[in-house]
């Protein structure tokens, strides 16, 4: 009789209260990181660990089995033999190339700049179809490839390579161990901690052996440590890398190693110094060069490596390394093996652990690449997609940190030549971009500064190559600010000492939109931080100079009619062009970025009409015979080209490179750059879309590793969720053309990019935000029917979750960080209800049945909750926040209905009163004139009590 007598007034509440429309707001705290007890920290219920990779051999193929840590300045590869272990190191900084003495270094440039006038008479015969599809013949003395190098092209004196730099031995012979006579082995790497270890027996004994590299401290760390005391003796070597002239020093009263000189090249200094730290035993050297440890119970070995490298144009030196070495050195040792670990652990798993990425793993207890060979066999393990997810996330942390160069082709991780990995540099026509792919939307921002640092650093040296090679100067191109000169170049192949200038063949070394391309990076680190100083300061006058650049270097085509980028290219095939849909896509978002720009600062209203006007000129996006992006203008049908009245031919140097594409088509996609990392190809063009659709299906699933990560990207963002996948399997089942048995990446051979590339893709499946909204799960494939992810970022600094169930979503989460209108967009979006972390329900506009808007706080956390499965109590507790949202009932009453419900839902199901309640609540909100919604939520409720 109780809760019926409360029931009724309750009733009559819902009856006779007025609407009610009102809009909430609250506040609370900045989300915290994932929880340890989060699938990323934690082992899955068949035992292996999710994000643990391990072997039960030594590496005898760097490439394919080598585990690699750094702190984005000291890469580390060990290579775990019991008997002889070997450490490889190498150093950000370390390169051949730039200024040296004897050497006249312009970052490649040409001694004297290319005219006006010169490149006028190039324009127009390449625009001419009197004799040529493409204006001039492709080859010999007078045509197009051949005036492009010898017009524009530099030379490659200075452009050098990246530098290996040595390894340390640790040679356990005196002490009987053998690789053969260990047992019991295994060496791994925890992607949660950037921990890995050897561990093995040995003649009754425990071997292991941790290693680490440091970011707060600088320094890479091993810890050598026995089951029984007096079993550690070894002699400590250490072994320079072919380019370098070193002295190695031993000191066994200060346990230091030290390998220091110069590149041969260029004479930058190097250095690398080891100290070491024993308890018990005995350190000597007989030679100098080495130390031995002899009966140590354990040994720390700290070592750390530097140059005299400096990012100053035009010297690019600066202090000799050796004082800073030895300071980090002897004060890692000093505060110990257990502070330096918790200090890196700290700086480590505050970046990893802000995502969470589960898409339903049950992860086998078996060696990572007994699960690599499997997967390549047919056996999908979820398990390889959430791992080699992480693992990017794990690369960038360990790539690229504030305070040094940004992650070249090889990241710091490379052994022998670097002609065998194009140089080790910096590729500005798709690859250094990717690298950085991941950084924003995976809540490592941090990881993109070295980046935009980098980029700004080429402004002035880039400038002389506008000048040489394009006919656009800047005068006192050394001094002007930023933002007041007349644009920058780079082109393809980039080292750290300022080499813009385009050298090499024509279809690879001529990339006008380099610079533009990388504008788009730094663009969205404000996008995603919405840091307004740093739009102001650094980001808007970069793109204000590359604006004027364009102003100034597109060319009418009589042929096109309309502004195009001439000469052009589609990396890394094909002819030389006039406006290929690379170079106008590229040109069109440039100029987007400069107009958003400086509308958000208010500056520059009238230069901002002019590339308006000069961004709706270029017409980037044609669709040829088949329905496909042309990625020439002339292109008719895939591999063919007309013009004139010239008959259709064809396209000449069409998908060069043969068996690096594993395909007939070219491994790049250069002409869907609008559709990513750009926005000009969307959901909201749809003839665009299905003609980069088309444009993705003829270039087939084949590809190099890099190639399958790039299409990722942009299938994700065509929402064909199967294609998408299937793509992502591609590339985790690509072995030598994808990741191999350690999930580095491979072109072949071992290209980091890939690695970037592929987390980037498969977050842009789960979310996207380049239109302006935020799109939740926009190409869920249903391999991932089950998941749930935490601490993606969406542009606005929102903090995305999800959770969805077999295929459908269940709930969305945002953090805002600051603050702002939210928009999202999914299907049926409309149909759900939105409440602060007080549990209190946000007013929210609807568009649709797609898109919802709501404003937020900053530092709230909003919860976008769908109608649960079921008649339970949960689905009518949800449909009477729905009805309260919509103002189809009061807030009071909608508490009181609440206060009913849950008073019920402590009765057994069975009672006679608790059916009595719910009937009565069914029949008021029908009276009500509740939502049907609700009415129909609570009917069925009282039917599973009936």
């Amino acid at each position: 009789m109780f809760l019926r007598n409360r029931v009724l007034p309750a009733l009559a509440a819902l009856i006779a209260l007025p609407l009610l429309g009102s809009t909430i707001t609250a506040s609370s705290a900045l989300g915290s990181p994932i929880d340890e007890s989060s699938p990323t920290a934690q082992a899955t219920e068949s035992g292996g660990d999710a994000l643990r990779m391990w072997y039960t051999a030594p590496v005898s193929d760097w490439e394919n089995q080598a585990l690699v840590q750094g702190n984005g300045t000291t890469g580390l590869m060990a290579f775990g033999n019991p008997g002889r272990e070997r450490l490889h190191f190498n150093e950000k900084t370390l390169w051949r190339g730039g200024p040296a003495a004897g050497r006249t270094y312009l970052g490649g440039n040409k001694a004297t700049a290319l005219t006006p006038e010169q490149l006028e008479t190039y324009r127009q015969a390449l625009d001419s179809k009197a004799t040529n599809v493409f204006g001039l013949p492709a080859t010999g003395t007078t045509g197009a490839n051949r005036q492009l190098t010898n017009l524009m092209f530099g030379n490659t004196g200075g452009m050098g390579m990246y530098q290996d730099f040595g390894d340390l031995y640790l040679d356990f012979g005196a002490a009987g161990i053998t690789d053969d006579a260990a047992s019991n082995y295994v060496r791994d790497l925890d992607l949660t901690t950037a921990v890995s270890t050897v561990n093995f027996d040995h003649d009754g004994v425990h071997f292991e052996r941790e290693y680490f590299v440091s970011y707060p401290d600088q320094v890479a760390v091993v810890r050598l440590t026995a089951s029984e005391p007096g079993k550690l003796s070894f002699t400590t070597s250490t072994a320079a890398a072919s380019g370098l002239s070193t002295i190695a020093t031993a000191d066994a009263d200060e346990k230091r190693v030290t390998l220091a000189g110069q590149v041969a090249d260029n004479q930058m200094r190097a250095e690398m110094q080891l100290k070491l730290e024993n308890q018990g035993g005995t350190v000597s050297s007989s030679d100098g060069r080495t130390l031995t440890v002899t009966a140590a119970d354990e040994v720390t070995l700290v070592y750390s490596t530097g140059t005299d490298y400096e990012n100053e144009y035009p010297t690019y030196r600066g202090e000799d390394p050796h004082a800073e070495l030895t300071q980090r050195v002897d004060s890692a040792v000093a505060d110990g093996y257990e502070v330096v670990l918790d200090r890196h652990l700290a700086d480590y798993q505050e970046l990893f652990s802000r995502v969470n990425f589960d898409v339903g793993a049950t992860v086998p207890d078996i060696p990572t690449d007994q699960l690599m060979r499997d997967y390549r066999a047919g056996e999908h393990d979820l398990a390889v997609d959430q791992l080699a997810y992480q693992f990017g996330r794990y690369l960038s942390i360990a790539g690229s940190r504030i305070g040094d160069l940004p992650t070249n082709l090889c990241g710091l991780w490379m052994i022998g030549s670097a002609n065998a990995f194009w140089g080790a540099d910096y590729h500005f026509n798709v690859n250094v971009q990717m690298n950085y792919w991941p950084a924003m939307i995976t809540n490592l921002a941090e990881t993109q500064v070295p980046f935009n640092e980098y980029v700004e650093s080429l402004v002035i040296p880039g400038r002389l190559t506008a000048e040489r090679s394009a006919a656009v100067k800047t005068e006192d191109f050394a001094n002007t600010p930023i933002g007041s000169g007349n644009g920058f170049l780079i082109n393809t192949q980039v080292n750290p000492f300022g080499h813009t200038a385009p050298i090499g063949s024509q279809e690879y070394g001529w990339n006008v939109g380099g610079s533009s391309w990388a504008m788009q990076n730094l663009y969205d680190y404000y996008l995603f931080t919405g840091d307004e100083t740093y739009l102001r300061d650094t980001a808007y006058p970069m793109l204000k100079e590359m604006a004027e650049f364009w102003n100034e270097y597109l060319w009418y085509s009589p042929y096109q009619q309309r502004l195009t980028v001439a000469p052009g290219v589609s990396a890394e095939h094909g002819p030389t062009a006039v406006g290929t849909a690379y170079d106008q896509s590229l040109v069109w978002e440039l100029y987007r970025m400069a107009i958003e720009a400086s509308e958000k600062l208010g500056v520059d209203a009238e230069l901002r009409t002019v590339w308006q006007d000069k961004q709706s000129q270029l017409d980037p996006i044609a669709i040829g015979q088949q329905g496909q992006v042309k990625e020439w203008y002339e292109e008719t049908s895939l591999g063919k080209a007309q013009a004139g009245d010239l008959p259709e031919e064809s396209i000449w140097n069409f998908g060069a490179g043969g068996s690096a594409n594993q395909g007939s088509v070219h491994r790049h996609t250069s002409q869907l750059v609008g559709l990513f990392p750009g926005t000009l190809i969307s959901k909201d063009t749809p003839e665009w879309m299905d003609a980069a659709i088309t444009s993705l299906e003829q270039r087939s699933l084949n590809g190099t590793g890099w190639s399958k990560a790039m299409k990722i990207n942009m299938y994700a963002r065509t929402g064909l969720a199967e294609d998408t996948y299937s793509m992502v399997r591609a590339m985790l089942s690509g072995n030598r053309n994808g990741l191999m048995d350690n999930l580095l990446d491979s072109h072949p051979p071992f290209q980091i990019d890939g690695n970037f590339g592929l987390t980037a893709g498969m977050t842009e499946m789960l979310v996207q935000s380049q239109l302006g909204y935020t799109q939740f799960l926009p190409a869920l494939p249903s391999a991932w029917k089950d998941g749930s992810v935490d601490g993606l970022v969406a542009r606005g600094n929102f903090v995305i979750g999800m959770d969805w169930s077999d295929g459908e979503a269940t709930r969305f989460e945002v953090t805002a960080r600051n603050g702002g209108t939210f928009v999202g967009d999914h299907p049926g979006i409309a149909e759900t209800t939105v409440k602060d972390s007080d549990g209190k329900l946000v007013a929210v506009a609807a568009d649709g049945s797609d898109e919802i808007s709501f404003e937020t706080t900053v530092g709230e956390t909003y919860t976008i909750a769908f109608e649960p499965d079921g008649p339970g109590f949960d689905n009518a507790e949800w449909h009477v926040d729905r009805a309260e949202g919509l103002g189809e009932i009061t807030a009071a009453a909608a508490e009181q209905v609440r206060g009913h419900l849950a008073q019920a839902q402590h009765l057994e199901s069975t009672s006679a009163s608790s059916r009595a309640i719910i009937a009565q609540l069914e029949n008021a909100a029908r009276k009500g004139k509740a939502s049907a919604g609700l009415v129909d939520s609570l009917d069925a409720l009282a039917d599973s009590y009936r």
